[in-house]
């Protein structure tokens, strides 16, 4: 599961399959789009360079919006800020939400959409697979409390901090143990920027991973 199609599963109400109203920015259109190329960052496909954000490999993924997204980057030749680089990917996917979720429900995660009020009323997704949901919270606890390891699980971490969402499913201790975790990562990542020789992809990707939660960030507290 995409880490977007984590978090935006986690933040369905089960039943009536409505986003929480606490949650609602983690269905922000320009989040999904940020979590797309978290996912990109996370396979190492794309990465930051001088604050540009750079394409790592060209290869197609097997998932369809991870391949358009990565090809709407492509096509910028490297021109992009990572907050160019949300806003583009989410006026070019204009549709993401619905497409993301649609996926969900074609892998019997979440049933087949309804209408709220007829036919203007906004889709509502019931959750078929409470497992999988559960999953994904659990998924999410694991990063916050730093025994999730892997670059997902970090971006997962990164998303959930900078939407607010860990605030809103952990525990007050969970969430503060949270946020300083990511506070000491962000260091540790400077650091190994600032010290290493090498031009190593994984580190371009971490870099990115971190302007995007940066990005996300302040487009939220700027609506």
């Amino acid at each position: 599961m995409l880490i977007v199609e984590a978090l935006a599963l986690i933040a369905l109400d089960a039943k009536s399959g409505e986003v929480h109203s606490k949650l609602a920015q983690v269905h922000d259109q320009r989040v999904l789009a940020a979590g797309l190329l978290m996912e990109l960052a996370v396979q190492t496909r794309l990465g930051l360079r001088r604050k540009v954000v750079v394409v790592l490999d060209t290869l197609p993924s097997r998932h369809p919006l991870l391949t358009a997204c990565l090809r709407i980057i492509r096509d910028t030749a490297g021109q992009l800020s990572a907050g160019e680089a949300i806003a583009l990917t989410a006026a070019q996917l204009p549709h993401l939400r619905t497409n993301l979720l649609d996926g969900l429900v074609r892998r019997d995660i979440l049933h087949e959409p309804h209408r709220s009020f007829g036919l203007f009323g906004s889709r509502r997704y019931p959750v078929r697979s409470q497992q999988a949901q559960g999953e994904g919270l659990a998924t999410l606890r694991r990063a916050a409390s730093g025994e999730g390891t892997t670059l997902q699980d970090l971006a997962l971490l990164s998303l959930g901090c900078a939407t607010g969402a860990i605030v809103q499913l952990l525990l007050d201790e969970e969430a503060k143990a949270a946020s300083a975790r990511m506070q000491l990562l962000r260091e540790e990542i400077h650091a190994e920027l600032a010290e290493s020789e090498e031009q190593i992809d994984e580190y371009y990707s971490i870099a990115l991973l971190e302007a995007l939660e940066v990005a996300v960030n302040h487009l939220l507290k700027a609506r």
